[in-house]
């Protein structure tokens, strides 16, 4: 009986410590679970940050971007296509050059006077571009377009001061390329290249006293009339070139338009043609 009693005391203390045993267990299972839970907004926070972080990172790209792409705007609109559009809407009915007669990268600026029936519009080379009429606009003009009405086609047309081909017909001749031959006449020191292409009449005017050459000048702007193609006068249009002079706006394009005569005088020669053949 003895014996029995002790293995059931041992039984039941086998038992008991079993329980135990589970009892600690289920807690230790329970702590790990709720520390686990409690560790989630941790995580959840470090991820909202990072979010905030690109979020923030997005917005500071797309204002530079932004930026970036109003400075290219303004850029854009003191282009000088940009001007001459301008300049179209507010001279309305003007033939306006659409070519500068520069270099593409020189920043050409203008400045403008008058209406549609009179205007006055200055080409000046700048630091950068600036908007139309811009007082910091250079005054050092390197072309000068003026348009001026006249009270018939008539008087339009002896403004432009036309030579026709037989007031030079039986004087020496000079051959300037492209099957294009110019007649020279001298005296006083002074000396002048003249001929007709069309409803054109050019001529180059060049100095012995000033050792100044008109051939080279002729042939230039004969390669140049291959190139560019000056407008259609109405009536007339008369081309003057000054060999050797490249700075007093000496280099002049002039033509008949109706009662109304454009006068485009630039530096160059080059930059007269080339600016002239682009208006429209």
């Amino acid at each position: 009986m003895k014996l029995y009693k002790i293995a059931a005391v041992a039984t039941l203390a086998l038992v008991l410590t079993g329980c135990a045993s589970n009892q600690s267990d289920s807690k230790n299972y329970k702590d790990e679970s709720k520390a686990a839970l409690n560790s989630k907004p941790t995580h959840k926070h470090a991820k909202a940050k990072t979010s905030t972080n690109t979020s923030s990172t997005s917005s500071e790209a797309s204002s530079s971007s932004s930026s970036s792409s109003s400075s290219a705007e303004t850029k854009s609109n003191n282009s000088f296509a940009s001007l001459s559009s301008q300049l179209a809407s507010k001279l309305p009915n003007t033939l306006i050059p659409q070519a500068s007669g520069m270099n593409a990268s020189q920043p050409v600026n203008i400045k403008y006077s008058g209406n549609s029936q009179n205007s006055k519009i200055t080409y000046s080379l700048g630091q950068k571009n600036l908007p139309l009429n811009s007082a910091s606009a250079s005054n050092n003009a390197y072309a000068v377009l003026t348009k001026k009405t006249y009270a018939s086609a008539s008087a339009a047309k002896q403004a432009v001061d036309f030579q026709p081909a037989s007031s030079v017909k039986g004087l020496p001749k000079v051959s300037l390329g492209h099957s294009i031959t110019g007649h020279t006449q001298s005296g006083a020191g002074q000396e002048y290249i003249s001929w007709n292409e069309g409803r054109w009449s050019i001529s180059v005017h060049g100095s012995k006293v000033n050792n100044t050459n008109p051939k080279s000048t002729a042939v230039s702007a004969v390669n140049m009339f291959e190139q560019y193609s000056l407008p259609a006068p109405e009536s007339v249009g008369t081309v003057k070139l000054l060999a050797g002079d490249t700075t007093n706006l000496s280099q002049e394009v002039k033509f008949q338009k109706g009662n109304q005569v454009y006068t485009l005088k630039a530096n160059t020669a080059s930059a007269a043609i080339a600016m002239a053949a682009s208006m429209k």
